[in-house]
């Protein structure tokens, strides 16, 4: 078990050192989400009522946009070194690639919400209610998505049309996720909903106890292939 332990940490620590190294990957990640938000911004004409009621949900498609963007860049470039061929051949548990993989993401992904969203809040002037509550819709949302996300990369990494494929197949699974984030979110906003937050509580916690766990199964025949 620690042997497990330590192996996970130097993948999450390898891949933190290449995002740390590659500033391209945050930087069109972290410049996409603030062109997008801007773009729904101005969509929505000038009624800034209007988009700041919808900011929860905006706020949520710019993240899986942007973290699409970051995920598929991440797993292609460790196929194009090399550094994956290497990886499935060293003696390690396929189950420990996955989760070096997905941590990594998650941290990856949380790391450039936490220069995105307060920039949004700061912009249209809206106050949590509760920071630790929404630090934890931040960290779950982010855990389901990072979980899926690892397992299609693999399946799409080396596949024709891959950057459109991706898309295709992880936005219409995140839709259960997406729901309940975007209700914890728009009540930890402006209180509304505040009957159903247990409700969507549980739903988003079973979808990431779900994904999670067949991510993790998964994962070891999608890499095989």
């Amino acid at each position: 078990m620690q042997l497990f332990f330590r192996q996970t940490i130097i993948l999450v620590w390898k891949d933190v050192l290449i995002d740390l190294r590659r500033k391209d990957n945050l930087l069109s990640m972290l410049l996409f989400a603030i062109l997008t938000l801007l773009i729904f911004q101005f969509a929505m004409g000038e009624e800034p009522e209007l988009f700041l009621r919808a900011l929860p949900g905006v706020i949520w498609i710019v993240f899986l946009l942007s973290g699409v963007l970051g995920l598929g860049k991440s797993f292609v470039q460790e196929v194009e070194t090399g550094c994956m061929g290497g990886l499935l051949t060293a003696p390690v548990d396929r189950s420990v690639l996955f989760l070096g993989k997905m941590l990594a993401n998650t941290l990856f992904i949380l790391f450039t919400q936490l220069l995105f969203v307060p920039l949004c809040l700061f912009l249209f002037d809206v106050e949590v209610k509760n920071w630790l509550e929404f630090s934890l819709v931040l960290f779950f949302g982010t855990v389901g998505f990072s979980s899926l996300g690892t397992l299609l990369t693999a399946m799409t990494a080396t596949v024709r049309g891959k950057d459109m494929l991706l898309p295709i197949l992880i936005f219409p699974l995140m839709v259960p996720s997406l729901l309940c984030v975007v209700r914890l979110t728009d009540f930890l906003f402006f209180g509304f909903h505040a009957e159903e937050v247990w409700s969507w509580w549980k739903l988003l916690l079973g979808f990431d106890v779900v994904i999670f766990t067949l991510s993790l199964l998964a994962y070891e025949f999608v890499v095989e292939e």
